[in-house]
């Protein structure tokens, strides 16, 4: 792929999957924003990025924060240029509570959900302009197998970005800008490994049709794809990738 000409936003790029995905698309050219919530933990993936000799710089953001997003879109097209890519990564995964919906807090159940969802509401519609002017864009966001599995507040907000990637898609499409989503089964990140036990992972790896551990990295193919110009004509599908974890007709 080349990126050359572009900016990609990433969101949730402090580490993990985020990270891996600003290394990618600055590999392929881009001008990269790794935005997070965590300063310090963009700062490094920027930093990682300028070491290999790609461009970079770290940005702040509260995804569940409207003015959060405005002022972080504002503040990249003004410091590196229209964006072209954004990547809705950010979410809270890491030390999930898996509560029962029958007697879930209502409180964890709308920070989830500001986050998760809103999250990608409020940085779509900050950086559409953006996108529109440029002329060329592409939106991927991340979901999760665990929509496809009944169980808790987690997978009920990455059910309802499946519904939003389309209706974005479906907006977007007028300005031929394709909207997708990656829904990845379970990547070896910091978050998952402080979220779920040895014996868990051993579960659903050993319930997949390739059963491999995978880290990020597994993950870069299908944005590289998402993000490239073979994907004009694909849009509001959700890729799954998770070594035929979930088996859908």
């Amino acid at each position: 792929m080349d990126h050359s000409n572009h900016v990609a936003v990433v969101s949730g790029a402090a580490q993990g999957i985020g990270r891996e995905y600003a290394l990618a698309l600055a590999e392929d050219g881009a001008s990269v924003v790794a935005a997070d919530i965590k300063p310090e933990g963009a700062q490094e993936t920027a930093a990682l990025i300028r070491e290999k000799g790609g461009r970079a710089v770290a940005m702040t953001v509260d995804v569940s924060d409207q003015e959060s997003t405005k002022a972080l879109a504002a503040r990249v097209e003004r410091e590196v240029g229209r964006a072209n890519i954004l990547v809705n990564n950010a979410a809270i995964y890491q030390s999930l509570r898996f509560d029962p919906v029958l007697e879930v807090d209502i409180a964890y159940w709308r920070k989830l959900f500001s986050v998760n969802v809103d999250g990608t509401l409020l940085m779509v519609q900050a950086f559409a302009p953006q996108l529109i002017a440029a002329g060329w864009g592409r939106v991927v966001n991340q979901t999760s197998v665990a929509a496809y599995t009944p169980g808790g507040v987690y997978g009920a907000t990455k059910l309802a970005l499946i519904h939003l990637t389309q209706s974005q898609a479906k907006e977007l499409g007028a300005h031929g800008i394709p909207v997708n989503a990656i829904a990845p089964g379970p990547i070896l990140t910091e978050a998952t490994l402080e979220t779920l036990d040895d014996a868990r992972i051993d579960r659903l790896v050993g319930s997949a049709m390739i059963k491999t551990r995978n880290g990020p990295e597994a993950l870069v193919g299908t944005l590289r794809y998402l993000c490239g110009d073979a994907v004009d004509w694909v849009t509001g599908q959700t890729l799954v990738v998770d070594g035929g974890l979930t088996r859908r007709l």
